[in-house]
């Protein structure tokens, strides 16, 4: 197992400043704590920078630590600490590993032997399958081959050649034509009919596996003699079968892995970095502003704090301030008591301040708060009570508070329309949610999770062709997650096929623009940089809708120089 070797070794004596110092100068996210001849205690960077503002003091450290040697290392499991020294013969720390790094590795171990079990079963699953099956590397080479060679389709056991190149042994007369080579040309599954050395008829299908780089890493060949063709539509029924319990299979596994699914989805580099933030944050008592446009899942993000917080088991509130008058909006928040106003409840009301009371109070919508509300947020931030219209006496609270807006609050500000100090308040972690358009990754796993979702919804087993897929990826998607789910909704109601086309997508993202402007500007950029963003996405929604450059000059009412020009300049940028 590997481990970390950015650590330093301090008194425990030492000063939270000489412990900055040395962290800063050496590099490291670890502080390793000895007392006399012993290791006492640990420091992590997070816990180093929470006593930031008390440089002088004695540096306070934890002590859920362990020591182990390094030969012992691959042998220890998950235990209830958050850090293991590693120390060797001598009994000197040579390096440490956090809790994480421990569970991921358990983890490691136990799908390792899952996996050696599915294995056993797929190889069991393709020796069942009447076809013969061969594995080839992207150049050919032929890497597996499963058991069915008692076909004798190439009148020699196929295990004999494992090794060799699939193309030599096309260039030998063994069979014509080769199907490897096909996919190989072509990058995409391809059947065809070959006359093997013996005159019979063998149906190959080749299907290319590609890798994250887009590189074609495996093709699989399913080859069936179908010279006698007497048992074709009874094996075809098979086929149909068994791919249907594969699917049921598939539906299985992923109900079983979605067990402790995230309801935030996302793959992009950007979320990435955003959730670790939220999980920091989340552990600590302080104030977090979202700031996000309209739509990309601020009211995800601030559950998502109050689940990973210590008050998850407690109340999580919200209200979204724009939405409500605002002579409700304080006794909403704040209640009031019996007899305080013309019209108010009997037995007076509780606030959203007070419902919360453990909890967490999420203000949506910040920006939109009237100022003299303002006032009184401030003194509940700051004091930590409340005082009820009509009420005489302030009752004490003790909630996290969550703001988000997708208004800039520093100029509001500036401009008189948002207290300073309530900024300042609300403003000591902020969070800042990229539009989707920033985060094009997370696209196509948002789609398969509608589709998904409105799939079952709906009874239906709709999907999504290629070019679909990359019309949804190539769209900037103002209203983002809110909108995509919109678009995603009407999609699967209106198309009357199973398969949803990027034909069906532009005649519902048109539909949407009608009383629109159709250019649509978010944030300041250079003018040349905006002219060449427009002129990309116009030639690319042309491009998907008239497929050819002749028509896209046409309908964007310029030459065909002209286009050809543009087309050359962009085409390592646009969807093809």
């Amino acid at each position: 197992m590997d481990y970390n070797k950015d650590f330093a070794i301090l008194d425990d004596s030492c000063t939270v400043k000489e412990s900055l110092h040395v962290m800063i100068q050496s590099k490291v996210r670890l502080i390793v704590i000895k007392k006399g001849n012993r290791f006492v205690g640990i420091c992590d960077s997070y816990q180093l920078l929470l006593q930031a503002d008390k440089p002088e003091q004695t540096l306070v450290y934890h002590t859920d630590f362990m020591l182990t040697e390094e030969q012992e290392l691959n042998t220890i499991s998950v235990r209830d600490v958050s850090y293991v020294l590693i120390v060797n013969e001598k009994g000197d720390v040579i390096g440490w590993i956090d809790q994480k790094t421990l569970e991921i590795h358990d983890l490691k171990q136990t799908y390792s032997e899952d996996l050696r079990e599915i294995t056993t079963d797929l190889e069991a699953i393709v020796d069942s399958i009447y076809d013969e099956v061969l594995v080839v590397d992207g150049h050919g080479k032929i890497i597996r081959v499963s058991n069915r060679s008692t076909l004798n389709l190439w009148g020699i056991n196929p295990q004999t050649v494992i090794g060799e190149n699939i193309l030599d042994l096309e260039e030998k007369g063994w069979f014509k034509p080769s199907v490897t080579r096909k996919v190989i040309e072509q990058r995409k599954k391809v059947s065809i009919v070959q006359h093997n050395r013996f005159g019979r008829k063998i149906l190959a299908v080749g299907n290319p596996v590609f890798n994250q780089q887009n590189e074609l890493e495996r093709i699989v060949i399913a080859s069936r003699d179908i010279t006698a063709v007497k048992k074709l539509e009874e094996e075809l029924e098979e086929a149909k079968t068994l791919k249907e319990k594969y699917r049921k299979e598939i539906d299985i596994l992923k109900k079983v892995h979605q067990g402790n699914r995230k309801q935030i989805i996302y793959q992009s580099e950007q979320m990435k970095n955003l959730m670790f933030e939220v999980e920091m944050v989340a552990r600590v008592e302080s104030t977090v502003t979202i700031y996000g446009e309209s739509g990309v899942g601020k009211e995800l993000i601030a559950h998502a704090i109050h689940q990973l917080s210590p008050r998850a088991e407690k109340p999580f509130i919200k209200i979204n301030c724009g939405s409500i008058p605002e002579n409700l909006l304080e006794s909403e928040l704040f209640g009031y008591e019996k007899g305080a106003f013309t019209g108010a409840l009997s037995h007076g009301k509780k606030g959203l301040f007070e419902l919360a009371n453990e909890g967490t109070l999420f203000l949506d919508e910040i920006g939109e708060m009237p100022l003299n509300l303002q006032v009184k947020l401030l003194r509940a931030i700051q004091e930590r009570e409340i005082l009820k219209i009509g009420a005489s006496k302030p009752i004490p609270i003790n909630i996290r508070i969550i703001t988000a807006t997708n208004k800039n609050l520093e100029e509001m500000t500036a401009a008189g329309t948002f207290r300073e100090d309530l900024f300042y308040r609300i403003h000591v972690i902020p969070l800042f949610i990229p539009p989707l358009r920033e985060r094009v990754e997370d696209i196509e796993p948002l789609v398969y999770h509608f589709l998904e979702y409105y799939n079952e919804k709906f009874l239906t087993k709709k999907h999504f062709s290629e070019d679909a897929m990359e019309m949804m990826k190539a769209y900037q998607w103002p209203g983002n997650i809110r909108q995509l789910q919109n678009v995603m909704e009407r999609a699967m109601v209106v198309t009357a096929g199973q398969m949803i086309t990027a034909n069906d997508l532009v005649k519902i993202l048109e539909k949407r623009k009608e009383n629109q402007n159709p250019v649509e500007v978010h944030t300041i950029i250079p003018l040349h940089e905006a002219v060449l963003n427009t002129e990309k996405q116009l030639l690319q929604l042309a491009l998907i809708k008239y497929k050819t450059l002749t028509k896209a000059a046409e309908v964007l009412e310029v030459s065909q120089p002209t286009i050809s020009r543009l087309y050359k300049k962009l085409k390592n940028e646009i969807i093809k």
